[in-house]
């Protein structure tokens, strides 16, 4: 169970860096399972996307641990060899990551909380839910019935706030704002659950997808009885 409690000064984006702590500062991405659309804590483009708007210098080094806690362990000494300066980490298995949080390297953990994390991205209510398949088909399956609702996860933010949070350790820069979750700074987003009648409003006013992606082929006909066209 989360207890937080909220602080209240205003987060400080990382600015425009020219050169952040050193040559090619290096920001190492420890994900859970690339492969596993039914995870939506992270979206690795993005995250990448945005170190390289904020950080001229920085490198983003990505390791897929493919859904095994073991590997991810290994892949965190890994980085921790190659000289990473900063972890981003979605946990397989939160408490199995215990030497990662253990040293000098700043850890900040997303989706789930690493107990000793420097500080935590996830959503207010525990847990980042899985769903079976892309938030596409998850929409698509609303729009035909199968499903009553579906649940949207901020990913895009998430993803965008653990890079902000990392450069900021590479610049030195502090950070103000947050709740304290179990002694971490943390900053937590909301999910919604998401029907038919939300699904423009929401999905595709956040650029989660398009009309074209929820109302294409098979959904056409009854994207139209529906008036989402």
């Amino acid at each position: 169970m989360f207890r937080a409690r909220l602080l209240t000064a205003a987060l400080v984006l990382a600015p425009l860096l020219s050169g952040c702590a050193g040559d090619e500062p290096t920001i190492a991405v420890l994900v859970g399972d690339a492969g596993d659309t039914s995870s939506r804590a992270v979206d690795v483009e993005r995250l990448t996307d945005r170190v390289e708007s904020t950080c001229d210098e920085c490198r983003v080094r990505v390791y897929d641990a493919e859904g095994d806690a073991a590997t991810q362990k290994s892949q965190a000494r890994q980085a921790e060899a190659e000289s990473a300066d900063v972890v981003v980490v979605v946990p397989v298995d939160p408490d199995d990551l215990g030497t990662l949080t253990g040293g000098d390297l700043p850890v900040v953990s997303l989706g789930e909380l690493v107990p000793g994390s420097d500080r935590f991205v996830g959503l207010e209510r525990g847990s980042v839910p899985r769903q079976s398949g892309s938030d596409v088909e998850a929409a698509r399956d609303v729009v035909m019935g199968k499903e009553e609702s579906m649940t949207y996860v901020p990913t895009g933010p998430m993803s965008d706030r653990a890079a902000d949070l990392a450069v900021a350790y590479l610049a030195d820069n502090p950070v103000e704002g947050g709740v304290d979750v179990d002694g971490v700074e943390s900053w937590l987003y909301s999910h919604s659950d998401v029907t038919v009648d939300t699904l423009t409003s929401v999905l595709v006013a956040e650029g989660i997808l398009t009309l074209d992606d929820l109302c294409s082929g098979s959904t056409s006909k009854r994207c139209a009885r529906l008036g989402l066209r």
